[in-house]
């Protein structure tokens, strides 16, 4: 299938929320198309090196809310359903970019079951307390499920103050215990 890309410095795992403010003509255009034909669109990373900037992987994302902020301008609020593969990525007259999605050839360790143990008890906690203190998180989050490993670290990666970069290798190209034990030295370190 065919979807309109969004190139961003934003970072987004399935299951994640964001708020993006929308206000280049050709932006507004793709939320009037997935508004209308009910389908998403493709929020990824803003890669350099890449083809029209575009990375290898990106998250199908569907618009749950909009708003206008006090300028005027449009804000939606979306969640990331499905990390896709992106190919054949092109761009139209007003340089708004579409590629073909696929499910990616092998799965990533957000994908796979993971249970959580008695160490894994300060992640969620640290993040129950993020959650508690920060109004727009709870705001934006419909759901949470603190109770989920993996949903946990995937918020985690979303939330540190790290590059995006760092945080694309950490879920694309990391397994799970290197994830695992990073989050756990950091969260460790910062939060106790």
């Amino acid at each position: 299938m065919k979807r309109a890309i969004f190139p961003l410095p934003v970072f987004i795992l399935p299951s994640g929320y964001t708020r993006l403010r929308i206000f280049e003509p050709r932006y507004l255009d793709m939320v009037k198309e997935s508004l209308k034909n009910d389908h998403g669109f493709v929020l990824c990373q803003y890669d350099v090196d890449s083809h029209l900037n575009v990375p290898k992987y990106g998250c199908l994302v569907d618009i749950i809310d909009f708003s206008q902020d006090q300028q005027g301008q449009l804000l939606i609020d979306v969640v990331a359903k499905s990390v896709v593969e992106l190919t054949d990525v092109t761009e139209d007259k007003q340089q708004l970019r579409f590629g073909q999605l696929s499910a990616p050839t092998m799965p990533f360790w957000f994908e796979q079951p993971h249970n959580l143990d008695r160490d894994d008890t300060y992640l969620v906690t640290a993040l129950e307390q993020l959650f508690d203190v920060n109004t727009e998180l709870t705001d934006l989050y419909r759901q949470t499920h603190f109770d989920d490993l993996n949903w946990v670290i995937a918020r985690w990666l979303e939330l540190l103050p790290i590059s995006i970069d760092k945080k694309q290798q950490l879920a694309f190209k990391s397994d799970f215990a290197n994830i695992h034990s990073f989050l756990h030295t950091v969260i460790n370190n910062e939060f106790s």
